[in-house]
């Protein structure tokens, strides 16, 4: 049976699950119309790196703070962290390699925290002698994106170029999955909620770095929290 991918998690849909030229995809819950050239929008480029959460060895990624990580089979396997309250981000995941043009997409859930604290994200392009980029969703339905940049004491800081702001496309409260992809392409960068666009910017700051997955708890709260379906294909140049 023929089968189609979802354009928010890649999966495959199969043909039984279409209705009226709608799909629904039942790994990450999105809906979205097949065109009449059977090709989802956004385009997806083909996967440069994926992620195997069901085991601590995964070819191409970096583990940090391993004392706080977990993995959990299951669908979808999951990579689970708990921190202590902290005034910057933890780092959980890295790639090995520098990358520069790219298509990253994570899901997001949150399990224990204080909902006005606690959020979590993708930094890219990112060094962390000099900096780079970074896209959070917290459980309240918000999301903010800006670049990491060392001040004066010599600490690296995220500074925003968007504050934080609702997004109908996020789903808020604990244990419900987000998705959050970033499409980066020269100086050009495209952020999609569940599927659904949210906005995009411009900036020349960075131009090559790693791509980190952060949980952040804020300075008054822990917070326990999961990452799944990880993925960097290629940008597609659309």
């Amino acid at each position: 049976m023929k089968t189609y991918n979802c354009p928010n998690c890649g999966a495959a849909v199969p043909a039984k699950a279409l209705q009226d030229g709608i799909a629904s995809c039942e790994f990450c819950g999105t809906s979205f119309r097949l065109p009449k050239t059977l090709t989802p929008q956004p385009d997806m480029g083909d996967l440069i790196l994926g992620a195997d959460f069901s085991q601590e060895n995964m070819p191409g990624w970096e583990t940090e703070n391993e004392d706080s990580l977990t993995f959990h089979t299951g669908h979808p396997p999951e990579i689970r962290c708990k921190f202590k309250p902290h005034s910057n981000s933890y780092h959980v995941l890295k790639t090995s390699g520098f990358m520069d043009n790219f298509d990253v997409s994570v899901s997001i859930r949150f399990f224990e925290g204080k909902k006005e604290w606690i959020h979590a994200g993708i930094f890219f392009r990112h060094n962390t002698s000099e900096g780079g980029y970074g896209v959070k969703v917290s459980m309240q339905a918000t999301y903010s994106f800006g670049y990491i940049a060392m001040d004066d004491s010599g600490q690296l800081n995220f500074n925003k170029i968007m504050p934080w702001a609702y997004h109908s496309a996020l789903r808020p409260g604990y244990e419900e999955f987000n998705r959050l992809r970033v499409i980066c392409q020269g100086s050009s960068f495209r952020i999609y909620l569940n599927g659904v666009f949210a906005t995009s910017f411009v900036d020349e700051r960075y131009r090559m770095g790693k791509i980190f997955l952060v949980a952040d708890p804020g300075e008054k709260s822990s917070i326990e929290m999961g990452f799944s379906d990880l993925q960097v294909r290629e940008a597609s140049g659309r």
